[in-house]
């Protein structure tokens, strides 16, 4: 196992929680998707101070709050404290509607076309409403505190902007299995990334199935290197980096299914091994049901 001195790790959380849209998040910084002029609700304990210069509050009350979101698509920032003076950052994250979207593209940016229906009728499977633009400005944004919004773009070469749509859950999950995988002592700041969001035109074009979670931003391939750099590192200190060190990964996680902590995250697990384009990595989702591979 990796050493654990010296870690940079620090889990980023806010030392108070608050329900957004649905989502208790504990975090220093976190972020929400919603359509423009949306109303974002949020129940936290008494005396918190919300304060915005670019997102209205509409309803100002003991232990509940709900604000406006603008009508332009884009990235507002809400400040929240508690008595304490301890701290959050809300990303208000503003979507591009997808009855903008022309034919296969938003802008000159190809997203493909969603199935017309949800598969089995599960709302999870339900178009997304709208799509983030990211920017050369905006990309490296966090999401979350070891989160970047770069990191769930989808893994093609056009130029901006790019469009993308996550489910806040999922950003959620990646927070509690990093703190995890550096409670086992290796020390990582993220997780790198084989793939995040998937428009479906690119997921057609790898011949992935249709209703992959990647197209609804519910998925993430990743894997751990605590030298930061491409691919699976050898986690198991063997010499060498194989389907093992990849399994050592999947085991943390699985580790984590049945707890109480871990009900509302569950999904698929997958395991993929060392081929010729990659060192291996571990799919996880948020699907709302066991699903492994």
């Amino acid at each position: 196992m990796m050493s654990t001195t010296a870690s940079a790790y620090e889990n980023g959380k806010a030392g108070f929680s608050i329900e957004v849209n649905g989502e208790v998040n504990p975090y220093e910084i976190f972020s929400i998707f919603v359509l423009p002029k949306s109303e974002v609700s949020i129940v936290g304990q008494n005396n918190l101070l919300i304060t915005s210069d670019e997102v209205k509050v509409l309803v100002n009350e003991p232990k509940n709050w709900k604000l406006m979101a603008p009508e332009k698509s884009g990235a507002y920032r809400v400040n929240i404290k508690d008595l304490n003076s301890k701290s959050m950052q809300l990303n208000v994250l503003v979507l591009t509607p997808i009855s903008d979207k022309k034919g296969e593209y938003l802008n000159s940016y190809r997203i493909g076309n969603y199935p017309s229906k949800p598969l089995n009728g599960n709302p999870i499977y339900n178009k997304p409403k709208g799509f983030f633009e990211v920017t050369e400005e905006n990309q490296d944004m966090l999401l979350t505190p070891h989160f970047t919004l770069s990191q769930f773009v989808c893994k093609r070469t056009e130029s901006f902007p790019k469009y993308l749509i996550l489910r806040e859950l999922l950003l959620l999950k990646l927070e509690y299995l990093l703190e995890k995988v550096n409670q086992k002592g290796y020390e990582i700041e993220t997780f790198g990334f084989i793939s995040g969001y998937r428009t479906p035109y690119y997921n057609k074009l790898i011949n992935n199935v249709q209703y992959s979670r990647h197209v609804y931003g519910g998925a993430a391939d990743i894997y751990v290197n605590p030298k930061n750099h491409g691919g699976m590192a050898d986690l198991n200190d063997d010499g060498s980096i194989d389907e093992e060190d990849v399994q050592l990964f999947y085991n943390i996680v699985e580790a984590e299914f049945g707890k109480p902590s871990y009900d509302k995250f569950k999904g698929g697990l997958g395991f993929y091994r060392k081929n010729s384009r990659h060192n291996g990595f571990i799919h996880v989702d948020v699907r709302g049901w066991k699903a492994r591979w």
